[in-house]
């Protein structure tokens, strides 16, 4: 804010050196102010980077599911989740085949086991309408409950088929949403096997994001130092290619989606 002083030309040929005393008192006033001025300015552009390193901190801390969790989800998927796909299968060697298995013996005859889970974040249409920027904020409330699975037969690596479960809190409220979607978990599989070789990932703790109004379904992982990125694994043209972005760049694209979307199915 600026002052403006005036000062009549009588007092200034009167007091002459009064003025000149006056202005060194200016001067020294103005060039205090400057060096304050320049001490805030450095603190808030501290401030800002500090923020700015901490917003990722609290997102990173809700997107890493606990290792708890992950052999949990584990668990009921080779027990419960096992002994439920055989019993639906049972002897129908079409269906074995369209939930990605080999043959019918892999899944009543076979060892069937479980790798290592990938969790589901789930973000609804509202949610993404109301999307102010903040993904920290997004995830917040989230707690991740599902997660999907992979299922192989044992001694073989490559995902076959998987089994989706749902955490409740306790054993006797943990649930079996499906199993199948053969197609997914082999893209799921593959991508963490081509991002297991990039040294620059800081970890390799997956997630999932999905969308399921906008029919959008991304791969998420920690990129040092500490950026997230998010990759698509359905609902993308192909022309738009499999390209990694941060997850704030994903985000703000899609509010923007969801905010123009219509009632077409997709």
């Amino acid at each position: 804010m600026h002052r403006n002083y005036s000062i009549s030309r009588s007092v200034v040929n009167e007091h002459s050196h009064l003025c000149l005393r006056g202005s060194h008192i200016l001067l020294f006033a103005f060039s205090l102010l400057v060096c304050i001025t320049g001490v805030d300015a450095a603190a808030d552009t501290g401030d800002s980077k500090q923020q700015g390193d901490l917003t990722i901190e609290p997102l990173n801390k809700t997107l890493i599911v606990s290792e708890e969790g992950l052999s949990m989800a584990k668990t009921v998927a080779q027990t419960i989740g096992v002994e439920t796909l055989r019993r639906f299968v049972t002897k129908d060697a079409a269906y074995a085949k369209r939930l990605g298995f080999e043959s019918l013996s892999q899944v009543t005859d076979g060892k069937l086991v479980a790798l290592p889970p990938f969790p589901v974040f789930r973000i609804g249409l509202t949610q993404l309408q109301s999307y102010d920027g903040n993904a920290a904020m997004l995830f917040a409330r989230k707690r991740v409950v599902q997660f999907v699975v992979p299922i192989a037969v044992e001694g073989k690596e490559e995902a076959l088929s998987a089994i989706t479960v749902r955490l409740g809190g306790d054993r006797k409220s943990d649930k079996i949403i499906q199993w199948g979607a053969r197609n997914l978990i082999r893209q799921l599989s593959r991508r963490r096997g081509e991002l297991a070789k990039d040294k620059e990932l800081s970890s390799l703790a997956l997630f999932v994001i999905e969308i399921p109004a906008l029919n959008r379904l991304y791969l998420g992982y920690t990129r040092a130092p500490g950026k997230i990125m998010l990759m698509p694994v359905a609902g993308v043209k192909p022309s738009e290619g499999i390209v990694e972005q941060p997850i704030e760049d994903v985000l703000r694209t899609l509010a923007i989606e969801a905010r123009t979307v219509d009632d077409k199915p997709r």
